[in-house]
């Protein structure tokens, strides 16, 4: 009778282990993490399931969705001159840095692409080339998006440094956390995941950057993901980090891969990685050049930016950048249409009044502006105080703000007037004796060229890896200085930078017309 009770619990055993290997999709296969699925469905199909949920992000759906919704309504607007076609964004646990990660995603949210390629590093392998899933599905708390087999099979069966192994993206978070923010943020897509191991070379990545351009069309997103300097203090990661997206930004994949080399050996403090996803960076790069695209940096932090968690001794850097195509038409377009008479009047009035207000409350507020359509447009806006011909103040913003240009002017007329750290807050005693002046600009745009700039037409932005000035077009009527000294004031006092950083390859210029109109 005990021969027969064990013979039983044997065949059993056997039983349960030809089940687990008869279906590995429903359990190997799948991540850490089960999730209610349509079996008959789904039963011949690859599906990974999270590795990190309730570690990176949260695993509940609702809590998930609430959070992405509340990085991307925080996150400002750019306006990207062109088409993005590849996003860098990092990979770290969505409170340190979700918010920076949403600064790429919003430049994206609502558009049409049918195919998004990520590109990561992974954390736990070591092997050379590019190492594609072969699932069919990845599921996250948010819902299921499904692999295009079809092009990951075309780009393994046309280049040898491209293989498929499901394994090494079964426990890899750097590619999952950005796929929530894709499910909020894009419609119907799906996606082709690659990791990169450590031993990879730039002949190897110019290789895979090649084949990936036959697969990448007009519907096509490439989205990589990084994480940039891990481990020094607080200020160390943020000077690291600065040449670590210069050198992006420059174009150069072999100057990239030699500044963060030359950074590591440095002998930074604690510093162990400039970039994490550096092969996946250089990809992008070759990309990035093949196609030409032009790179711009949406937004930079680390880890001691963090609220309630940030430790400033030991951060890790994050970055959003964005690649765009440009057409004819994006090249030459300067959106924003002029104010009229009556509604440069209504602008005036309207800083007036806020000025009054803010001395004496009883004063009737001025509504009357609301009756003009153009002050709902989203515009950037700078409003200029003078006495006695003397500037008294001024504070502007230069990209288009949340807010509407009636609003931005209410704002830019009380900084102008209280928040101008050169001069002491304005005093109602001298209010009758200012005289008010506003700009409303045209949406910036990126130039490759110095030649473009038309001094006194143009107001100008320089940006050099975190560092960034401007000047308003009147800088340049105003002080009747040449070309070059208005490049070299920009980059010095505005900027903050070396004077001859406009002959810099790696400086970015911008230009913007303004409307000037005054009391």
């Amino acid at each position: 009778m005990r021969i027969n009770i064990l013979l039983i619990l044997f065949i059993l055993i056997i039983l349960g282990i030809g089940i687990y290997f008869i279906f590995p999709s429903q359990n190997q296969q799948t991540g850490n993490m089960s999730f209610n699925m349509d079996f008959e469905k789904n039963k011949n199909l690859i599906i990974r399931n999270p590795a990190v949920a309730g570690q990176f992000y949260p695993f509940d759906e609702s809590e998930l969705s609430q959070m992405i919704d509340g990085f991307l309504n925080n996150a400002k607007v750019n306006e990207v001159n062109g088409t993005p076609k590849i996003l860098i964004v990092p990979h770290a646990g969505y409170i340190f840095s979700g918010q920076t990660a949403a600064r790429g995603f919003k430049v994206i949210q609502g558009q049409n692409y049918e195919k998004v390629i990520l590109l990561g590093n992974s954390h736990q392998e070591y092997f050379d080339g590019l190492i594609l899933d072969k699932s069919d599905i990845w599921q996250t708390p948010l819902g299921q998006v499904e692999l295009d087999r079809e092009t990951v099979e075309k780009l393994v069966a046309e280049n040898d440094k491209i293989k498929t192994d499901t394994r090494v993206h079964l426990s890899e978070h750097s590619l999952e956390v950005e796929v929530p923010f894709l499910q909020k943020v894009l419609g119907n897509f799906k996606i082709i995941p690659g990791l990169f191991g450590s031993d990879n070379n730039l002949n190897d990545l110019k290789a895979v950057a090649a084949a990936l351009k036959e697969v990448v069309d007009d519907k096509t997103l490439v989205v990589v993901s990084t994480d940039l300097s891990h481990y020094p203090n607080y200020e160390d990661a943020k000077a690291v980090d600065q040449e670590t997206v210069e050198a992006i930004l420059a174009g150069d994949a072999e100057k990239f891969l030699q500044t963060i080399n030359k950074l590591e050996s440095r002998g930074i403090e604690n510093l162990s990685t400039c970039a994490c996803g550096w092969p996946a960076v250089a990809v992008a790069m070759y990309l990035a050049s093949n196609m030409n695209l032009t790179g711009e940096l949406l937004s930079y932090t680390n880890s001691g930016d963090a609220p309630l968690y940030g430790d400033k001794e030991r951060v890790v850097g994050y970055a959003a950048l964005v690649f765009s195509k440009q057409t004819e038409s994006d090249k030459q377009q300067v959106i924003g249409k002029k104010l009229n008479k009556e509604e440069q009047e209504a602008a005036l009035k309207l800083a007036r009044n806020t000025l009054e207000r803010a001395f004496d409350n009883n004063v009737q507020k001025y509504e009357d502006y609301k009756n003009y359509d153009i002050f709902k447009e989203k515009r950037g806006v700078f409003v200029t105080l003078y006495k006695n011909g003397e500037l008294r103040g001024c504070i502007g913003l230069i990209e288009p703000p949340e807010v509407p240009l009636g609003q931005a002017i209410q704002q830019m007329a009380l900084s102008a007037a209280f928040n101008d750290h050169r001069f002491l807050p304005l005093t109602q005693d001298e209010l009758g004796q200012i005289k008010i002046e506003i700009s409303v600009l045209t949406v910036p745009k990126r130039i490759k060229s110095i030649e473009e700039i038309e001094l006194g037409k143009h107001g100008v932005i320089v940006k050099k890896g975190l560092n960034q000035g401007v000047f308003l077009p009147q800088v340049a009527t105003e002080t009747g200085w040449t070309k070059e000294q208005f490049l070299s004031e920009l980059c010095y006092q505005k900027a903050g930078l070396d004077r001859n950083c406009w002959q810099d390859p790696s400086a970015e210029f911008y230009i913007f017309e303004a409307q000037v109109f005054e009391e």
